[in-house]
């Protein structure tokens, strides 16, 4: 997709592509092939116009669509704004695509005055209406020239992007999100794109088409792979494997979920991943005995590290059972209440748009009607109540249930494997029922279970002994590598209580010698010198020297959370958990949280939780304790709990807990939570990808401590490069723990990638790519003398890009702090290669990708200096300014001064601000224009609402617009260039050709065509320019 022509490699490798798409149910007909004639989007459109009349000919009683009826149909195409909402409508009606409300034309044939009209049918595969064509080189009415489109029953499902070998696949991601902002895939026929393909003959990568320009994210970009979880980058193999047909229709059909979800900002349409495919596939083959020459069904487990889609894939594999013949009901369990309501909340998103019903259940006797109904379906609810019902209908000697053929399907399987309430409910059901496990961490012999004796007196301690054989694997080293999840960086923090190791083993040798005085100094000396240091801290516990009290241990951890929390949290926009054992140290955490936070005078959100027990627990927590934590929280979220109310107690502040802390912190909104504390709570099955910091102060191991420290480990993008884990107990035993879950879990120990480069590492590397930078600019304030040489701006954006990628991560360590020799790098030198960035490539003209340089409140504030801004430089200016005769004069000294602030500024990325207020400068301040009867700035303020009026009604003359009207769309206009134009429709309609002094070329309407496009680039500049 570009406008430049195809050398002779690039044409080859298209024309053995296309080849290689025909051996697999492809056609690729001559009269949509640009590289023989030119064709256009609009080709496209008359193509569909010709597959709407095939598939539709029953509805349309043998009349096709005439050029009117066919007008309303691109009318309706032409509201649909973004892939998103195309999915909608592709999906609209139990699966099937439709577009409704086509009036018909008068014709004697015709019965049906209205009719719907069916686009597209996920379940018809290789066969009934669907149809599969390529279409190549189409170009679109803005220039540029899409590669490949891959055309289901004539719509443009499938975009792909082709790139010589010696290109990146970056550079194809980067061409369609240019694109993107050109309107190519909104308000259009190509808004039906639902998937994007970017290959070269050595590497593919795909991804799900994003509902806007500004959510091309990188981390969301995966490639193929087989059932080994092994990348598949042949692109003669990616086809056979992905692009084949059925497969390419299914990733566009069934393999994608819309996500429905509560907050407008998660909703989406997603493609599945490939380990998800096979897993559902895996499970599906179980069900039905395809996978073994018995053909008996049976069940059996997934393992997916935590992290990497399990909702999706589960979710997804439900809906593929429950539409399937021969299963009753497909029954979703949890363990736990909250995981009950996230999920069936994520469930009923997702199902949306399919043909499938997903139930909850709030009592157990609307459980029994619901798993006795006819209606095939999807049933979410929790262990502990399917086995009260379990419980109820054998005592009542009841197999009305016992008899169905349901499938289950257990979410977070490690926790229900070896519960008393599984064994009974797998009894019950095990005439006819299947089972699968979904877990990122089963249990084996090395977990060391207990276990539960099942009715055959056979030992039940592993996941596989409870559910059957593993189905599919894909461990969290796979989903590393892939992307997929992020690493952890782990710090071991010493809270003072002890001084070293070396002086561990001093104390060591002297407590032994007391022991067992009989051996010799030398003979102590060589015992305590071969222990490990987590030797040394087990030894340490033995003999009572190494403790911690929570006296003095709390009041440490707390101040060294709090002393890195802004750093930490990169201002609050991402929060944290800390666990600790048992619910009173929960309270006492929470204490000294609240005591600190007074003293320093700042503004954290911190919240608590645990189980809230009968009255009869003996590790309740007392009444008072709840209330203070009800009216604590009421106080930053506005929301009053009553302790023991049935709506709005307990359960009720548990979950409003558990929603909030997903948000972020507080720096995004100050009724969010900073820190949760938690004993055992969301340290397993909780997802939140605002989460970046696990502190933990207890002992975790194996099956727990991944659980736990996967709570971090969500991907979000540049500004989180992994999750944090900082540990406050036992540094060494601790990593041991650490190491041993990793061998069980990853690919072992140190080895494995979930453990993130050392800071010290990190750090050289920046400093490596920092000298890699300097030669494309030795002096960042010259970045003028790049300006009109492309190849010198290419290869400076390149070296800063990948500067700033290493920059980016070494801030997010615990560690960072700046050093201006281990960085090789000042940090003023630093913010001033970030401005010849910036001035290089403004966002607001279309820079290209987002700003790969996020920086952190704190960390752009040079040591001992103020921040070099517009509204620094305008105080510094007032503050120097005399009032002669009621007039604001400078002298030249002070001139100046300000003149070398104006180029500071420019240096440091404003210089379209710095133009600005170099001109009012010298404009009006200079030629003493500037009444002293207002503030410097406020005059300022007047100067630029003036210019910014003057340019709004040249641009309405130019057009012929309504100037105020149009004044009024700057005013409310908020956003990038792909934002929506606020009252566009009104500024359309208020078009006067005869006024418009750019004299339009044409009709109205191509004149109107041409001002959308211009409108929202013009407003995005010029509302950066004045803002």
């Amino acid at each position: 997709m570009s406008n430049a022509p195809k050398n002779a490699t690039e044409k080859v490798f298209q024309q053995n592509f296309i080849k290689e798409l025909t051996h697999y149910k492809w056609n690729a007909p001559d009269y949509l092939d640009g590289n023989k004639q030119t064709v256009t989007v609009q080709d496209l459109v008359n193509n569909w116009r010709r597959e709407l009349n095939r598939i539709n000919a029953d509805q349309l009683e043998g009349v096709e669509l005439t050029d009117g009826e066919f007008k309303q149909v691109m009318a309706k195409v032409s509201l649909i704004s973004n892939s998103y909402e195309a999915a909608k409508i592709l999906a609209i009606e139990e699966s099937k695509g439709k577009i409704d409300g086509i009036y018909r034309d008068d014709n004697p044939k015709i019965t049906r005055k209205q009719i719907t009209l069916t686009i597209f049918k996920k379940a018809e595969v290789r066969g009934g209406d669907s149809s599969y064509q390529i279409a190549r080189e189409i170009q679109t009415s803005n220039g540029n020239r899409f590669d490949i489109v891959l055309l289901i029953n004539g719509l443009p499902l499938i975009n792909i992007e082709q790139k010589r070998t010696d290109k990146s696949l970056d550079e194809a991601f980067g061409q369609f999100q240019r694109y993107y902002r050109d309107g190519e895939y909104t308000n259009n026929f190509m808004a039906f794109s639902q998937m994007m393909v970017v290959t070269t003959e050595i590497e593919t990568r795909y991804f799900a088409t994003p509902k806007s320009a500004d959510e091309f994210n990188p981390s969301f970009v995966f490639h193929w792979s087989d059932k080994e979880n092994k990348p598949i980058n042949n692109w003669q193999h990616v086809i056979k494997h992905f692009l084949m047909i059925p497969m390419a229709h299914q990733m566009v059909g069934d393999y994608l979920v819309i996500d429905e979800a509560k907050d407008e900002e998660n909703r989406r349409h997603m493609v599945m991943r490939p380990y998800q495919v096979y897993a559902l596939q895996a499970i599906e083959g179980a069900a039905f005995g395809w996978d073994n020459p018995d053909k008996l069904p049976h069940g059996g487990f997934v393992w997916h590290t935590t992290g990497s889609g399990k909702t999706i894939t589960s979710f997804k594999t439900a809906l593929f059972l429950s539409t399937r013949a021969g299963f009753d009901k497909v029954i979703f369990l949890v363990d736990r209440r909250e995981l009950d309501n996230r999920t069936s909340e994520n469930f009923k998103a997702y199902a949306a748009y399919e043909a499938v019903s997903v139930d909850t259940t709030k009592r157990t006797y609307l459980l029994k009607q619901q798993l006795n109904t006819v209606k095939s379906g999807i049933v979410v609810t929790t262990t502990f109540k399917l086995n009260s019902l379990v419980k109820e209908l054998e005592e009542n000697h009841d197999s009305s249930l016992a008899d169905k053929k349901f499938v289950f399907i257990i979410d977070e399987a490690h926790r229900t494997t070896m519960g008393q309430m599984m064994g009974t409910i797998k009894n019950y059901f095990k005439k006819n029922s299947l089972f699968y496990g979904f877990t990122g961490t089963p249990l084996f012999d090395e977990n060391h279970i207990k276990g539960k004796i099942n009715e055959k007196s056979e030992l039940i301690n592993t996941t596989e002994k409870l559910f059957g054989p593993m189905l599919h694997q894909y461990t969290i080293d796979e989903a590393i590598s892939d992307g997929n999840v992020l690493g952890f960086h782990v710090d071991y923090i010493n809270t003072g209580e002890f001084k070293s190791y070396d002086d561990l083993r001093e104390k060591l040798a002297e407590k032994i010698k007391e022991e067992k005085p009989d051996l010799s100094d030398r003979e102590i000396e060589r015992i305590v010198a071969g222990w490990s240091e987590a030797e040394v801290e087990v030894q340490a516990v033995k003999y009572g020297l190494l403790q911690y009290q929570d006296e003095t241990h709390i009041p440490r951890v707390v101040e060294e959370i709090l002393n890195n929390w802004e750093s930490q949290s990169q201002s609050k926009e991402f929060n944290a958990i800390l666990t600790v054992q048992f619910k009173n140290r929960v309270i006492a955490y929470y204490d000294e949280f609240k005591k600190q936070i007074a003293e320093r005078g700042e503004n954290l959100n911190v919240a608590m939780t645990f189980s809230f027990g009968n009255e009869n627990d003996p590790d309740n927590i007392p009444p008072e304790s709840i209330e203070k934590m009800f009216k604590d929280y009421g106080k930053f979220t506005g929301i009053e709990f009553i302790s023991g109310d049935k709506k709005h107690g307990e359960d009720a502040y548990f979950e409003d807990v558990v929603d909030r802390a997903t948000r972020g912190g507080s720096g995004r909104n100050p009724k969010n939570i900073d820190l949760l504390i938690v004993a055992a709570q969301l340290l397993t099955g909780y997802d939140s990808k605002r989460l970046n910091t696990l502190y933990v102060d207890r002992p975790l191991e194996l099956q727990g401590l991944i659980q736990a420290y996967s709570r971090t480990n969500r991907v979000f993008g540049s500004n989180k490069e992994f999750g944090t884990i900082v540990n406050f107990q036992f540094p060494r035993i601790t990593e041991e723990s650490v190491n041993k879950a990793l061998e069980l879990y990853g690919s072992g120990g140190k080895s494995s990638l979930a453990i993130v480069e050392v800071y010290e590492t990190a750090v050289r590397n920046l400093k490596i790519k920092v000298e890699e930078m300097f030669p494309t600019l030795p002096d960042p304030t010259e970045w003028l003398s790049l300006k009109d040489y492309e190849d010198a701006k290419a290869a400076f954006k390149a070296a800063f890009w990948e500067a700033a990628k290493q920059m980016n991560s070494v801030e997010q360590y615990y560690e960072y702090k700046w050093d201006d020799l281990a960085f090789g790098i000042t940090e003023h030198a630093w913010l001033q290669y970030r401005g010849a960035y910036r001035n290089l490539f403004p966002p607001e003209v279309g820079g290209g990708e987002p700003e790969p340089v996020r920086l952190l409140v704190g960390k752009t504030k040079l040591s001992g200096t103020q921040v070099i801004d517009a509204a620094h430089i305008l105080s510094l200016i007032g503050s120097k300014l005399r009032s002669v005769e009621g007039i604001q004069t400078v002298d030249n000294e002070t001139l100046r001064i300000i003149y070398e602030q104006i180029q500071e500024l420019s240096n440091m990325g404003e210089d379209g601000q710095a133009r600005l207020l170099r001109e009012f400068v010298d404009t009006e301040l200079v030629p003493g224009k500037l009444s002293s009867s207002l503030n410097f700035d406020e005059s300022f303020e007047i100067w630029k609402k003036g210019r910014l009026h003057m340019a709004v009604v040249e641009f309405a003359n130019g057009w012929g617009l309504d100037s105020e009207l149009l004044e009024k769309s700057v005013s409310a206009f908020s956003g990038p260039q792909t934002a929506a134009i606020p009252y566009i429709d009104e500024l359309i309609a208020s078009v006067d050709l005869s006024k418009a002094t750019n004299q339009p070329i044409g009709n109205r309407l191509s004149h109107n065509m041409k001002l959308v496009r211009e409108l929202p680039i013009w407003i995005a500049g010029i509302k950066a320019r004045f803002n």
